[in-house]
């Protein structure tokens, strides 16, 4: 998944991000962390490109999502 207009879940950042949903819980909760977009019954959702480049901006390595 690489779409700028494609949405993503604390399980895909986690797959963007190698690290796991735990991890995921906590770096969102940081100030500098991008805000959803919204909050549904399954959970909160950001942008792609929100998240993406707030890891390249911090130095992070982003993963290509898996799949589903």
């Amino acid at each position: 998944m690489s779409s700028e207009g494609s949405v993503v879940a604390a399980a895909e950042i986690a797959a963007m991000l190698g690290v796991s949903r735990q991890r995921v819980t906590q770096l969102t909760a940081k100030p500098d962390f991008p805000a959803p977009l919204t909050t549904l019954t399954v959970g909160k959702i950001w942008s792609y490109a929100d998240v993406k480049s707030w890891a390249e901006n911090g130095g992070r390595t982003v993963l290509p999502i898996p799949a589903r």
